[in-house]
């Protein structure tokens, strides 16, 4: 058997398919990437870029005041003079192991509606896996519905789809609790398992997809902390973010940018346009089969 320990990513890319009876992996720079190793850690960044772009450092929340003097609630942070939402905006991100794509996610801002006559934003989100990594089918679907005022859910839908495992995940936000619904399979004939709970909620908890777009709203200065609540996994977690000045950056389509650093204690790095948008343009996560990169290919505005 293959140890984590034996794979690691260095210089240039060779890829060579092997299948066997017993066998089916990919050789990398002589490296093996078996099927269940692989396919394990694109799980989990493709789950991480539904949070957040990866962001790792999500504490068990218990408690939500701060344990630092210098930790900032996010929700008390004022927003940009207009926020960065726009109806229309599809951001589509390529997603790559070393250089080798393994798939892509789309982010749209798909309309204004209303929900009880109250007007909210509709966004959905696409990730999946792509063609060079077919022998392990991945693929996230999820809506997200935000008040146009303060940015924040009135609910949340994840449909899932992990090999033979499927799940969807609904939530619906009110105040002080949030009803959490879980419905899932190993596969199509396995039974169906249910997890249906009502959590206690703060001020400014996030799901998974509404997440992006607050942190985009904010007016973020380099040197600070923030945390916000987070519903994640079935649970209230606590996220810590600390942002720094970032790098001048070159993005396809839109030319050079300075950037906001944006980074969790784990070393999960998300940049963010330093500007009225706050694009994130570019996310990286290190893993033991090589840097896990999400980069903003196109930005498009549909009317």
């Amino acid at each position: 058997m293959l140890s984590l320990r034996n794979i690691s990513y260095s210089g240039s890319i060779t890829i060579n398919r092997i299948i066997g009876r017993n066998m089916f992996c990919y050789v990398y720079n002589n490296n093996i990437w078996r099927k269940n190793v692989i396919s394990r850690y694109l799980l989990i960044f493709f789950v991480l870029i539904g949070s957040v772009f990866a962001f790792s450092d999500v504490l068990p929340e218990g408690n939500l005041e701060n344990k630092e003097n210098e930790e900032i609630p996010l929700v008390d942070v004022k927003s940009i003079t207009n926020p960065p939402i726009i109806v229309g905006e599809k951001l589509t991100y390529k997603v790559k192991i070393g250089w080798v794509s393994v798939g892509q996610r789309v982010d749209y801002v798909t309309k204004k509606t209303f929900i009880k006559n109250k007007p909210i934003y509709h966004i959905s989100s696409i990730a999946k896996t792509g063609a060079l990594v077919s022998f392990y089918r991945f693929k996230s679907l999820q809506y997200t519905y935000l008040n146009l005022e303060q940015l924040q859910p009135i609910r949340f839908r994840n449909q899932l789809q992990d090999k033979k495992y499927s799940a969807i995940v609904e939530i619906s936000f009110n105040d002080g609790e949030a009803e959490y619904n879980k419905k899932s399979q190993a596969n199509a004939k396995a039974p169906q398992k249910q997890d249906k709970k009502v959590l206690k909620i703060s001020t400014g908890t996030q799901d998974e997809l509404s997440m992006i777009y607050f942190l985009r709203s904010k007016q973020l200065a380099p040197g600070n902390t923030y945390y916000f609540p987070l519903i994640s996994k079935g649970k209230v977690v606590k996220v810590v973010l600390n942002v720094k000045r970032g790098e001048r950056m070159k993005v396809k389509g839109i030319g050079q940018v300075n950037t906001l650093l944006v980074q969790t204690s784990e070393g999960s790095r998300l940049w963010l346009t330093d500007d009225s948008h706050h694009l994130p343009i570019r996310i990286e996560t290190d893993t033991k089969i090589g840097k896990t990169v999400a980069e903003l290919a196109k930005r498009e505005i549909i009317r």
